[in-house]
């Protein structure tokens, strides 16, 4: 399937990955894993260091998709905590909250690839069943240009992860 995989995203240029899963019939993180060198995955044990760190960044765009929504908010991310068997984000200035069965999760992924034709910079984090539970992505300015502080910061943090 690697192969198919690879000859689809090869043919469609900067194809949203959901949307190449789909087409498919493929987990999204089939997709995500066949991106070779726009894509490195990280053990789900780097969980709380991964999210710890990027709750250092200021604000960022969080995506979180289903079947039939695609939800983006911007802001800060809430330092987690574990309480009542998940990980839990609260914040009183950030639109940023939420539970997740972090039990569920299997992989991250530090993804650097073109979207919609702008460099995109993200960290995904996959369930066991492959499929995306949330996406982090690097900030945008006012002129939709990645924050250069926060690309400093995504590629420190996923240098610290290759080791």
């Amino acid at each position: 399937m690697t192969a198919e995989i690879k000859q689809y995203l090869s043919e469609k240029k900067g194809v949203a990955t959901i949307m190449a899963a789909r087409a498919l019939s493929v987990p999204e993180r089939e997709i995500v894993r066949a991106l070779d060198e726009e894509s490195f995955e990280v053990s789900i044990s780097k969980f709380n260091e991964v999210m710890d760190e990027i709750s250092t960044w200021g604000e960022i765009l969080m995506i979180v998709s289903n079947g039939s929504v695609i939800f983006e908010v911007n802001g800060e991310l809430p330092k987690g905590k574990y309480s009542h068997g998940m990980f839990n984000l609260h914040s009183d200035t950030s639109p940023i909250g939420g539970h997740f069965m972090a039990d569920k999760f299997d992989s991250i992924h530090f993804v650097s690839r073109p979207f919609m034709g702008k460099q995109s910079l993200s960290v995904q984090v996959y369930d066991k069943e492959g499929n995306a539970s949330f996406k982090i992505h690097v900030g945008r300015d006012e002129n939709y240009e990645l924050k250069q502080d926060q690309v400093e910061k995504f590629n420190a943090l996923k240098r610290s992860m290759m080791q």
